[in-house]
């Protein structure tokens, strides 16, 4: 859990107090999610997940609440917000913005062929569904990494950092294919198997739209390589990669051109992530336990170009 937020009885009386969902009974702390905090709570009426946006304002918020009520308009298997009782789905204090859904049952699925398909397939069905306007370009990318990049100059204990150097030196050869002319449109921006919800084999749901934004679709593919296709190890699974790109090309082919950017934008997708993780734990929100967690991404990266332009073999 990001532990960014705690409440107290009496703040999560006057939350609850808001929606139709009894009176409460217990909150429990989840591990994981990066950028909230995230509770189990049981109520009267049953169990929900209570999140506590810590790193999004109401106007993110607002439109990421559109973005899901579109999405319901298109049946795309995700949770959606339990609306409060003036009809609103976001709750706002002074102190925080919440947010309740239906506690769905399932969990996290461990790295495997068959997971990966089903993600392959239901990414593929997000890219056919038309964007709504408004939406922000890919959060954790090249429109964040500039200006940091700028901003850490001025900064002598991380100008000189080595990932900084990495970051600068990793963008250069990049940047011709990422400023490439490809197919966009709706992405999730954030597709790691944490995203999704399994029950036993069957995929129940691809959760947290909350970097949803309209962009390159190649790096939505990228992403849910990189977040969904490796051990827990940081390996490669080359099969998992090969089952995911044959499931999401059944519904969705690449074109010829992303096919020769894959290699580049797999390698983007995991700087990305590095970059978010060093900028949030070293900087924003220093976390010594986290700190160095940004170079798992850098493995991934690695992991990727040591499989000899593995891509090649998928088309």
């Amino acid at each position: 859990m990001a532990n960014y937020t705690t409440l107290s009885p009496t703040a999560l009386a006057r939350i609850v107090s808001h929606y139709a969902i009894g009176t409460p009974l217990g909150l429990e702390a989840i591990p994981g999610g990066l950028g909230n905090s995230n509770f189990k709570l049981k109520t009267t009426d049953g169990t929900f997940l209570l999140k506590i946006c810590d790193e999004k304002d109401a106007a993110e918020l607002h439109m990421q609440i559109a973005l899901l009520a579109h999405l319901r308009q298109h049946a795309y298997p995700t949770a959606y917000p339990i609306l409060q009782r003036d009809g609103e789905a976001l709750h706002v204090t002074e102190n925080y913005c919440v947010m309740l859904y239906p506690f769905l049952p399932g969990a996290t699925p461990p790295p495997s062929q068959r997971a990966a398909a089903q993600i392959g397939g239901a990414l593929a069905q997000l890219h056919c569904i038309p964007p709504i306007a408004g939406l922000p370009r890919f959060p954790m990318g090249i429109s964040q990494i500039v200006p940091f990049l700028e901003e850490v100059q001025g900064n002598p204990q991380f100008a000189t950092h080595p990932f900084v150097a990495w970051l600068t030196s990793q963008l250069e050869w990049m940047m011709p294919q990422l400023t490439a002319v490809l197919p966009a449109g709706l992405l999730h921006g954030d597709l790691f198997l944490d995203n999704t919800l399994f029950d036993g084999d069957r995929m129940v749901a691809i959760l947290d739209f909350e970097e949803g934004c309209h962009d390159t679709l190649l790096i939505d593919v990228a992403m849910a390589i990189v977040g969904c296709c490796y051990t827990a190890q940081h390996q490669l699974n080359l099969a998992a990669a090969q089952r995911f790109l044959d499931a999401y090309n059944a519904s969705r082919p690449l074109t010829a051109s992303e096919w020769d950017c894959l290699d580049c934008f797999v390698h983007y997708a995991a700087l990305c992530i590095a970059f978010w993780r060093f900028r949030q734990f070293n900087i924003r929100r220093p976390d010594a336990l986290r700190a160095n967690t940004y170079q798992e991404m850098i493995t991934r990266s690695a992991e990727w170009q040591a499989a000899s332009s593995p891509w090649r073999t998928f088309r």
